[in-house]
């Protein structure tokens, strides 16, 4: 059986193979979700289609939750011309939609 990391698309959560959206970003079941959860990779709403030139292609950014001496915390890492890029976003009860749009783009101006 493959393991599959969950995504976030149109701020939708998906956990493959299943097609359907298990909840939406900001709601309740999400922040339950998260609770549970160790990763999962977004695709930023500002994502452009490269073959149609429509602007920039926003790479998906992959977040991990990590043990710290604080607890449990969510950082979001990308790869950029070969160096891993990383980056704190906060506890999963701070993981909101802008938060999650806010990092993506961050981590997406690296070049």
């Amino acid at each position: 059986m493959t393991k599959t990391t969950p995504q976030i698309r149109d701020q939708q959560l998906f956990c493959y193979p299943d097609p359907t959206p298990v909840c939406t970003v900001d709601s309740s079941t999400w922040f339950l979700w998260l609770e549970t959860a160790t990763a999962f990779r977004y695709f930023s709403a500002q994502r452009r289609d490269l073959f149609r030139g429509n602007g920039p292609l926003f790479a998906p950014v992959s977040f991990r939750k990590e043990s710290r001496r604080q607890g449990w915390l969510w950082y979001a890492y990308r790869r950029v011309h070969g160096v891993l890029h990383k980056r704190y976003v906060g506890r999963s009860d701070g993981l909101t939609a802008a938060k999650l749009e806010e990092t993506a783009v961050l981590l997406n101006e690296i070049w």
